[in-house]
């Protein structure tokens, strides 16, 4: 049986914080604080988002957030959203040459905007085996063998599920730094040595 590898979209493949920030920067520049000042390029290595719960990183509520990401200005963050370079070269490069690894892409995405994710999958040319759209507190339950994803909240939904932190590779990212896991990486690259 051949092994199979998830990989999570946002903040592990496409920039989502970047989107983010840029979209309100534009659309709704009395969100940012302080520290989102104009001569600041946003980004998440950058550590301009650094808690999980994204309302408490800008002036509006959680809503008003989801508002911007899930509805208007979906296409801006997550169609065009911005690449990790590095981590979508180091990607196409495993699936072009482990043709013995089932490489699955999953990600949690609402329906009306799934769209938005696979164009941007495919604009990257990455030709994952499937696609997987699963809710965070799912992600455990899909048939893979390990999952990469930077995501605080899918770690620990992983160790309850599962009954185990193995198999979980967490992407280092400046809102998980409280995350106590055996398996932190700080690019894709890093874990070829784990699953590969």
């Amino acid at each position: 049986m051949r092994t199979r590898i998830g990989i999570d979209v946002d903040g592990v493949l496409r920039d989502f914080c970047h989107g983010l920030v840029s979209a309100i920067k534009i659309h709704h520049p009395e969100y940012l604080r302080d520290e989102f000042n104009e001569t600041t390029e946003p980004s998440m290595d950058g550590g301009q988002i650094t808690d999980w719960h994204l309302e408490n990183n800008f002036n509006c509520s959680k809503e008003d957030l989801q508002q911007i990401y899930w509805y208007d200005q979906a296409k801006l963050i997550m169609g065009n959203g911005r690449p990790f370079k590095d981590n979508v070269r180091t990607l196409k490069n495993w699936i072009k040459h482990y043709n013995d690894i089932e490489w699955v892409c999953v990600t949690s995405q609402k329906e009306h905007a799934r769209h938005y994710t696979l164009s941007w999958l495919g604009k990257h040319e990455l030709n994952f085996g499937k696609v997987v759209f699963a809710k965070g507190r799912d992600k455990w339950q899909v048939e893979v063998d390990y999952l990469i994803d930077d995501s605080p909240t899918n770690w620990r939904y992983w160790k309850d599920g599962r009954q185990e932190e193995d198999g979980f590779i967490l992407l280092d990212r400046p809102y998980n730094q409280k995350i106590k896991s055996t398996h932190r990486i700080f690019s894709l690259r890093e874990a070829e040595e784990i699953i590969l």
